[in-house]
């Protein structure tokens, strides 16, 4: 019977693993592409976040690369992150063995919350140099995101301004009570009660120094009234406190309805996850982004629940970011508003964007109303529509609308000369905080991209006849041969 002979197993010996980490990842593996494309990053911007001074910190690459691969592979907690670079080979190899801890990682997040967007530019440019995308086309969609905040820490801007008018009447009333004087110098009774904290803060102080300089009181009578006296000299500071705050919350309210109090930045708004069906709403931020062939061309954090309203400034974004704006956009109905297709008329861009009626008007059973403009014939040379009982509706003046943006909408008004009598009459004429929330999506998108392009290259790979070593060359050459950069509109190449 032959002996069995098992390989040599010693986990205590010196040398267990290879001299080279990477032995053991193959030339394709995605952790390469990140690797690679790193290197390439300009991030001169990062050395002003440090100090000279002190203990040297790792350096910003080796951070950058961890965090992007980890984001990469669905991993988003700091601590998390600190286990893989003990454990996993690929995290091992691309930190060269550097093993910072998770409050780190984390201060390194929050640190470069500000640069990581320009990182992520650099990136969208070095595909568009690559022919993964033109930077021509963009198709625009939104979603809300939930805020981490607490569902129960609402701020209401209706109910603050009724709360903050009720103050106003108590401290009128309050001011009557001390000093008839001093109501009649900031108003009347046409006219509302302007005061501010600092004021009512002033009055309280120089009523204090007037009761203490006064005698102190001898009779009961005069006792009970210094009593008085002091009483509304704190309701007085206490309003003060009160109107401060109220100040406040509407200050942070800005054009807002709501906010949280532990995350000031969310607005409530209806999620698509409303697991009671009874349309509660949440805190969150409604997140916009553009894309093209499946990469992230931009993203935009809003505080707006409502689409149509975010459309201009996240094509405003996209201009200052890659100093240009697409020649076609595409979006549902959602976006489609006169204020966004005349910005996109007078920029130049082609828009796919339907109106907010184009699906009810596409269904089966769908029956125009006779009635609406649309239905109605209009003589473009005499500018006059028709009736659906045969009269001509003549101009007679233009409606000018505000929307909640500022944009002045006109719309023109048409009347028939004679509806008397007319049988269809009654038919005629509806992380917390911006900052960080926007810096972890800003992670998030830059590994999206690169990971997406690892799984095209990967793609144009199969079926090739070479090996694993020239896969990898050709991964790591469509990065190295050039970098595109965006200088005044023109675009130049450099040799890597």
């Amino acid at each position: 019977m032959a002996k069995v002979h098992f390989r040599d197993y010693n986990p205590k010996q010196i040398i267990l693993f290879p001299q080279r980490l990477d032995k053991d990842i193959a030339e394709n593996d995605p952790v390469r592409i990140v690797d690679t494309i790193v290197d390439q990053l300009k991030l001169g911007n990062f050395r002003k976040l440090y100090r000279a001074r002190g203990r040297s910190p790792y350096h910003p690459k080796m951070m950058l690369k961890a965090i992007l691969y980890g984001y990469m592979n669905n991993i988003y907690s700091c601590r998390k992150i600190e286990k893989a670079l003990k454990r996993d080979i690929h995290f091992i190899w691309l930190a060269g063995y550097e093993q910072p801890d998770f409050n780190t990682i984390n201060r390194f997040r929050n640190r470069v919350k500000d640069e990581i967007n320009e990182v992520f530019t650099q990136l969208v440019v070095m595909l568009a140099d690559k022919g993964y995308i033109s930077l021509d086309v963009e198709y625009i969609d939104g979603t809300k995101i939930e805020s981490k905040a607490n569902k129960y820490t609402f701020v209401w801007r209706k109910s603050t301004e009724k709360n903050r008018a009720k103050l106003m009447e108590k401290i009128k009333v309050l001011l009557e009570q001390v000093d008839d004087s001093i109501a009649q110098e900031n108003g009347n009774e046409d006219e509302p009660l302007c005061f501010t904290p600092s004021d009512l803060r002033d009055m309280a102080e120089r009523l204090n120094k007037t009761l203490e300089a006064t005698p102190e009181p001898s009779t009961k009578e005069d006792k009970e009234k210094r009593k008085e006296e002091r009483q509304q000299v704190r309701q007085l500071r206490q309003h003060a406190d009160k109107l401060e705050e109220y100040d406040r919350k509407l200050e942070t309210l800005g054009k807002r309805n709501s906010y949280s109090k532990t995350d000031k930045g969310a607005t409530f708004m209806r999620m698509k996850e409303d697991a009671m069906m009874n349309g509660q709403t949440k805190p969150g931020y409604n997140l916009q982004i553009g894309t093209e062939n499946q990469f992230i061309l931009d993203f935009g954090l809003f505080q707006t629940p409502g689409d149509p309203l975010t459309m201009i400034p996240f094509l405003k974004s996209c201009h200052e970011r890659y100093d240009r704006l697409p020649s076609t956009v595409v979006a549902d109905s959602g976006y489609g508003s006169e204020e966004n297709y005349h910005f996109m008329d007078r920029a130049g861009i082609e828009a796919y964007v339907k109106y907010s009626r184009f699906h009810i008007e596409q269904r089966m059973h769908y029956e125009p109303d006779p009635f609406s403009q649309q239905a109605l014939y209009y003589n473009a040379d005499e500018d006059y529509y028709v009736c659906p009982m045969g009269q001509h509706m003549v101009r007679i003046g233009t409606l000018r609308e505000r929307t909640e943006s500022g944009y002045v909408a006109e719309k023109a008004r048409y009347r028939a000369q004679r509806c008397d009598g007319c049988p269809l009459r009654c038919r005629c004429f509806r992380h917390f905080g911006m900052d960080k929330v926007k810096m972890d999506f800003a992670f998030f998108a830059i590994a999206f991209n690169i990971k997406k392009m690892c799984s095209k290259i990967n793609k144009k790979g199969k079926g090739k006849p070479f090996g694993a070593a020239n896969t990898a060359y050709f991964c790591l050459l469509a990065v190295l041969t050039t970098l595109e950069t965006t200088k005044n509109g023109i675009l130049t190449k450099k040799s890597a």
